[in-house]
């Protein structure tokens, strides 16, 4: 038998024909790879992606016979219905593409989602759920998602379809000018570039700009644009048409050969031919493009809707979810219920819930993932707003405080205080504003763990440490500890970090000392605490207060927050008598005998005089006191101020400690007038004192009531808060005088801020133009308009000017953190936390939000394009 019969009855098919086979499989799939990109998904939308979309029964791949079905990929996709597709924003669904006969494309849905169609589908609903992951398999081999950025060279694949490449010229090159790029180190050589390698200097002088010329920061590499997109197959052609490059010893020398190069005139041809008909709308697919365009701008309109009505709940504190996530039934939420409002008479939204109730879209973008993700796009947008403008300002202080939240997490809130010069607008004037950037949660109270945070917010911000000029915490000892503090050790990564205490804690810590200071002090604000406990703990006796007392309710006082006592003080000082009267009617109406001795105690202290006149004194006091420290807690408020501020309240503590008593003791006798009570002071009791042996002499007692409470009682609480004043807030004046030699106290070895000189001879030129009593911030107004006739002087009063007097910037914070993160709200991620509280905080900057930048970043963020291996 021969060697050709023989081969008639072979089992297994030759080598050469397996090769054949093979080959004739390979080139299949690569068409029906190139199919995939450049038909399966005729449009783009918002983004620049493509998508696998769902079978239908029409326009069906079919594949030759002699490729065996078992290996073949099957893929089905529908072009005659465009607009009823999905946008490309992601992959909604979990799609399996199967090697298996019976598979096309199948789209799988978990069973809690089975139970919700079924639900939905007998209740004319719809679930609203896109948290669902795109998974890919062919021949049990995943296929790569790779997120593209269509602005970057660096992240374009190979083999772009002709969608991606149409997408990417209508955006155009893009350069990002005036950055300060990295170092590259070659041969131990370090060089970077630079944004004169964009033009190129001709033989007479002129310049041309090479507009292919692109820098990746991402990769910081160099491409060149035209050669990326239509990439030639001579084997010769330089690293910039296909990897990048960084060689920038050769850049100049590369940049001429490669501009000369025959594959690049090509490229720059096609780039400059495509650019040219997609202007004019004469591609091949002008009809197809002219039903994307439609298809994008719905969408578009659609996110606009869906991010106004997030920008707005986030605005106003709002919540966004209900018990449900189903349009269209009973406590959906806040966000859904907003969305069926606008469903109502939006002719966009109106067409965006048809397609969603008919099923002729499963993207619908109104899920609390969807949700979360744009929040985070806004807010980033905004913070990326507030450090551009925290940049542009240079120098900044910190101020960071900490509290816990709804669920007993630790929130630590970060705020920057800088004075804005606006230099690109004339017309405006300098402005201090303080910029919230973001809650952190943190694990540890240390001052140690607490500096690291800060430094690596600071890090990630890409807000350098170097120009922060000052720092205000409050009064913890892992904040302001000399030696293992958060200031003490910012202060030795950064010397002119000045470190400022705050203010208004220190001065509830005067008053606290103050109120200490006295056993009748105490006893006193005893008093006030009891009186609210007794009209709180029941409501008929709170009825009875409510009946008697019309202006004022008594209040419960703070230890932390003075002006609490302030007010609960002033709703006892001008309502002695109605208070009384309501204590009289609750003692013959109740049965309790407990509650009838409390009532009894209270109205026999109440009618005294020395409680009378602590109401007068105290309520004086606190007067003045909260005026100061309401000032001082305002965001506009400098050194200047406060020093002002706080002798000011010296001098009025130290003329009352003179004039006060009398004047205390008039205003009581006139509320006992209405009481009918005596004008004498109660004889106290005398405690003995036991004497050790030869002992000099027994201490001499004051015999008169009235002098014993002047000496024991109200100089004590004068000359303790006048003392505590003059000992806590000395930081503030030991500054200010610091100031006066900024030479010096802003220089850290090589670096200094200012020029001594200069400053001497501009104060005395400056001196003579303005007047004295114009504030700091007028001067630096005046400065901006005298352009940069005094910088020495400008940078002085902006570092003046940006040093905080209080934290309060950041206890702001955190009353918007508990609108926030309320009881009902609790399980928030801690992303979706710092997102809205960004938002609702800095209002002002999120005004100006550009939605289609929003947009735009969304769907990067979102674009997924499909790469098979």
């Amino acid at each position: 038998m021969s060697g050709r019969d023989r081969d008639k009855y072979r089992s297994h098919p030759l080598g050469h024909q397996k090769r054949i086979k093979k080959m004739a499989k390979e080139e299949f799939l690569n068409k029906q790879r190139e199919k995939i990109e450049r038909h399966e998904n005729p449009c783009y939308y918002l983004s620049e992606t493509m998508e696998i979309l769902p079978s239908t029964s029409k326009n069906k791949v079919h594949f030759p016979v002699d490729v065996p079905v078992e290996e073949t990929l099957k893929i089905t996709y529908d072009r005659t219905n465009i607009q009823h597709e999905h946008p490309a924003y992601f992959l909604s669904e979990t799609m399996e593409i199967s090697t298996s006969p019976s598979k096309l494309i199948k789209l799988s849905h978990t069973p809690e989602e089975e139970n919700h169609s079924s639900t939905a589908e007998n209740k004319n609903h719809f679930p609203v759920d896109d948290s669902i992951d795109a998974t890919f398999k062919i021949n049990s081999r995943r296929i790569d998602i790779q997120e593209i950025d269509l602005r970057d060279p660096a992240s374009w694949i190979e083999g772009l379809s002709q969608h991606l490449r149409d997408e990417i010229i209508k955006i155009g090159p893009v350069r990002v000018n005036n950055i300060d790029y990295p170092l590259h180190t070659i041969q131990k050589t370090s060089r970077k570039f630079s944004d004169k390698y964009y033009y190129r200097t001709l033989s007479n002088g002129e310049i041309v700009n090479r507009q292919w010329l692109v820098y990746s920061t991402s990769k910081n590499l160099t491409f060149c644009y035209c050669c990326k997109l239509f990439p030639s197959s001579d084997l010769r052609q330089s690293q910039l048409a296909t990897n990048g490059t960084n060689d920038l010893k050769y850049m100049s020398d590369n940049l001429k050969v490669h501009e000369r190069s025959k594959p690049h005139i090509i490229a720059a041809q096609k780039w400059i031919e495509l650019k040219t008909r997609i202007s004019k709308s004469q591609t091949i697919d002008k009809v197809q493009q002219i039903a994307i365009e439609k298809e994008k701008t719905h969408w578009k309109n659609v996110m606009i809707r869906i991010i106004s009505v997030i920008h707005y709940l986030a605005k106003h504190n709002g919540s966004f979810r209900g018990s449900t996530d189903v349009l269209y039934e009973k406590n959906n939420g806040k966000f859904l219920g907003l969305i069926e409002m606008l469903g109502k008479f939006d002719p966009i939204i109106i067409e965006h819930l048809q397609r969603i109730k008919n099923k002729e879209t499963h993207i619908h973008y109104l899920g609390h993932d969807i949700q979360n993700d744009l929040i985070e796009v806004m807010a980033k947008e905004v913070q990326k707003t507030i450090i551009q403008t925290i940049k542009l300002a240079k120098y900044y202080a910190i101020i960071m405080d900490c509290t816990p939240d709804t669920s007993r997490q630790e929130q630590l809130s970060i705020v920057i205080r800088i004075v804005d010069m606006d230099i690109e607008n004339e017309s405006t004037e300098p402005r201090i504003k303080g910029y919230f950037l973001d809650f952190t949660n943190i694990h540890d109270s240390t001052g140690l763990y607490l500096s690291d945070v800060l430094v690596e917010k600071l890090k990630i911000y890409g807000i350098s440490l170097n120009d922060c000029r000052a720092q205000d915490y409050d009064n913890g000892a892992n904040m302001i500890g000399q030696y293992k503090g958060v200031q003490a050790r910012i202060l030795k990564q950064n010397p002119r970090a000045f470190f400022m205490p705050c203010a208004a804690h220190r001065l509830n810590l005067v008053l606290g000392d103050t109120a200490k200071s006295s056993v009748r002090a105490v006893h006193f604000f005893g008093t006030v605490e009891r009186l609210y406990t007794l009209f709180s703990a029941s409501t008929g006796r709170w009825d009875i207060f409510s009946k008697h007392c019309h202006k004022w309710t008594v209040k419960k006082w703070s230890e932390k927050r003075w002006e609490s006592r302030y007010d609960s003080i002033k709703a006892i000082r001008f309502q002695v008598k109605e208070i009384i009267d309501a204590l009289d009617e609750i003692s013959d109406e109740t049965r309790d005998p407990l509650i009838r001795s409390e009532t009894n105690s209270l109205i026999s202290e109440i009618r005294s005089l020395e409680v009378l006149m602590s109401l007068c004194i105290w309520y004086t006091v606190l007067c003045e006191v909260n005026i100061v420290s309401k000032s001082l807690q305002g965001p506009d408020v400098n050194l200047d101020i406060s020093s002002e501020l706080l002798n000011g309240l010296i001098k009025f503590l130290t003329n009352y400690r003179e004039i006060g008593f009398n004047t205390a003791k008039s205003e009581a006798k006139i509320l006992n007038m209405d009481l009918k009570v005596s004008n004498e002071f109660k004889i106290p009791r005398y405690r003995k004192k036991k004497t050790m042996f030869a002992y000099e002499g027994n201490d001499e007692l004051l015999q008169d009531p009235e002098e014993d409470f002047r000496c024991s009682y109200f100089l004590v609480l004068m000359d303790g808060a006048i003392g505590s004043i003059t000992r806590r807030l000395k930081p503030h004046e030991q500054l200010k005088a610091n100031c006066m030699d900024l030479a010096l106290y802003l220089q850290s070895g090589d670096e200094k801020d200012i020029c001594a000189n200069d400053l001497i001879e501009k104060l005395l030129i400056c001196q003579n133009i303005v007047h004295k009593s114009v504030t700091p911030i007028e001067v630096l107004n005046f400065i901006k308009k005298s352009n940069g006739a005094f910088p020495n002087l400008a940078i002085a009063l902006r570092i003046m000017l940006t040093i905080p007097i209080t934290s309060a910037s950041a206890e702001r914070s955190f009353s918007k953190l508990k609108l926030i993160k309320t009881y009902l709200r609790s399980t928030m991620s801690q992303e979706r936390l710092s997102g809205l509280a960004l938002l609702a905080i800095e209002k002002e900057e999120s005004e100006n939000l550009n939605y289609d930048k929003v947009i735009e970043d969304f769907a990067v963020k979102k674009s997924r394009k499909i790469k098979f291996k």
